[in-house]
């Protein structure tokens, strides 16, 4: 809506920054949490060799898309939050994009739940795993550079929009070669 004063309106006086007009006005609804049950929590290495636990959730939707899996960060972050297999969580979509467990609904704990622990192996290449230090946290480590798992996630990146954007050349593709 533009509102005119003397065939001036006040969008035109106030002008504009380089990314963003100076009348505009935004709004942050708050996220939208839901509860939902932790089914496994599994875990996936990266590129480098990280070991990271993600939860497969009971498929719940929020904010209008269907939830069924979410990042455990670390080891540590499982510890602190105390999650378990068989919990009921809250969950919310960071920034409407991104599913977080924000926290265990310990009330709903019946005695079913099972504790998580870390595998000391990484779980495709069988190669002892090793706990490092990383900022203000620890990580779980797969040392093997020749794990089956790194290899896929290197050439995934090597491929990708972000470095030499080889059109076509998407995870199936990565999988079969």
């Amino acid at each position: 809506m533009v509102i005119k004063v003397d065939d001036i309106s006040f969008q035109d006086e106030l002008g504009v920054k380089v990314k963003s007009p100076r009348w505009a006005i935004a709004y942050k609804f708050a996220a939208v949490e839901e509860s939902t049950v932790v089914n496994e929590i599994i875990i996936q290495v990266g590129r480098t060799g990280t070991l990271t636990p993600v939860a497969i959730l009971e498929p719940v939707n929020i904010g209008g898309a269907t939830v069924s899996r979410a990042t455990l960060h670390n080891e540590d972050e499982i510890r602190r939050k105390d999650i378990r297999i068989h919990d009921t969580v809250l969950v919310v979509r960071s920034g409407d994009v991104i599913p977080k467990v924000m926290k265990v609904i310990e009330q709903k704990r019946n005695g079913s739940e099972i504790e998580f622990e870390m595998p000391r192996n990484c779980p495709v290449c069988a190669h002892p795993v090793c706990r490092e230090k990383q900022d203000r946290s620890y990580i779980n480590r797969c040392v093997n550079i020749s794990c089956e798992a790194q290899i896929k996630e290197r050439l995934r990146h090597f491929v990708s929009k972000k470095a030499l954007n080889i059109d076509g050349f998407g995870r199936k593709l990565v999988d079969r070669f």
